[in-house]
Formats: C-alpha cells, sequence, structure tokens
C-alpha cells in the first residue's frame, strides 16, 4: 500500500471513530424519530477530504448503528441509514469538485434530502408497531429534515469553511 493509500485509510478511520463517538455522545438526539445527528456535518467533509470522508461517514454509521439508543440494533437501519451516508459524501464530492461556497451549500442541501429520503422512510417502519404514509411524511421527513439541514447545512458547511481557511494544506481536493 503506497503513502496516499495509507492516508486515505487512516482519515477514513479517524472520520469513521468520530462520526461513532458523536453519535454515542449525543445519543439521546441521534436516535430518535425526531433526531438532529451531529455527525451528519462530517458527510460535508467529502468537499475537503474526498473519497476518505465518504467512506468514513459510511464505516462510522454502520458502527453506530450496530449500537443504538432506545431501540435494539436493526439491519435496516444499518444498512440504509450507511448507504445513504456514502451517497450523500460522493454527491457532496462530486458537487464541489470545482469548489465555490454556493456549490458547498447545494451540496449540503442535496446531501440533507437524500439522507432525509431514505431514512425518513424506514425510521417510522422500524419503531412503530404499525405506521402510516401520513406517518412516513410527519415522523420520516418532518423528523429526519430539520436535524439534517442543522447538521449539514450549518454545522457541516462550518466546519468545512474553517478547514478550508485554517488548514489550506489539508486539502486534497
Amino acid at each position: 500500500m503506497n503513502r496516499a493509500s495509507l492516508m486515505i485509510v487512516a482519515e477514513a478511520i479517524l472520520i469513521a471513530s468520530t462520526y461513532f463517538a458523536l453519535t454515542w455522545i449525543l445519543a439521546p438526539i441521534s436516535f430518535l424519530p425526531f433526531q438532529v445527528r451531529f455527525s451528519d456535518s462530517l458527510i460535508m467533509l467529502s468537499a475537503v477530504f474526498g473519497e476518505a470522508a465518504a467512506w468514513g461517514v459510511f464505516l462510522g454509521c454502520i458502527i453506530a448503528n450496530c449500537f443504538p439508543v432506545g431501540y435494539p440494533p436493526n439491519i435496516i437501519d444499518v444498512v440504509f441509514g450507511s448507504l445513504a451516508n456514502l451517497i450523500s459524501g460522493y454527491v457532496v464530492m462530486a458537487l464541489t469538485r470545482r469548489y465555490s461556497r454556493i456549490r458547498l451549500i447545494a451540496a449540503s442541501l442535496i446531501s440533507s434530502l437524500i439522507v432525509t429520503i431514505i431514512v425518513g422512510t424506514y425510521l417510522p417502519i422500524i419503531i412503530l408497531p404499525k405506521f402510516t404514509v401520513k406517518d412516513i411524511l410527519f415522523l420520516g421527513y418532518l423528523g429526519v429534515l430539520p436535524g439534517e439541514l442543522v447538521a449539514q447545512a450549518v454545522l457541516g458547511v462550518w466546519l468545512v469553511e474553517g478547514i478550508r481557511k485554517l488548514l489550506p494544506k489539508m486539502v486534497r481536493r
């Protein structure tokens, strides 16, 4: 394994462990139907660290969703929540390939919608014994979207802008 590949793996592991730690420390608000998963702000690091961040949030979400608080682990949550993060990470990478603040904000909004649609669709199904389309719309989408916007469009954009300003040599993209 060459040095560049090793750096990507190391960064992915660091991001994964940070994702898990943030999710677990903030578990009371990370696993509810109305959730603010602050660790999802790390999805936006794909604009700075590229695929290391995308794979890091994917792995971190797998680990975090294996240890939820308030309900037992659910394979649907582990698989689809993690895939939502991976897809979002790659979308952020693609949209910020040519970097601008407007592209970063647009990427955060689209990424928030991706996570909301995927997670918001299955969350009521795994939490409620019986569910309706209204539950998916209200508990799922309206429960997840505000938290995703806070995590990604506010914290994530702030995080990326701060890294780009404070650590310009760390930015590979």
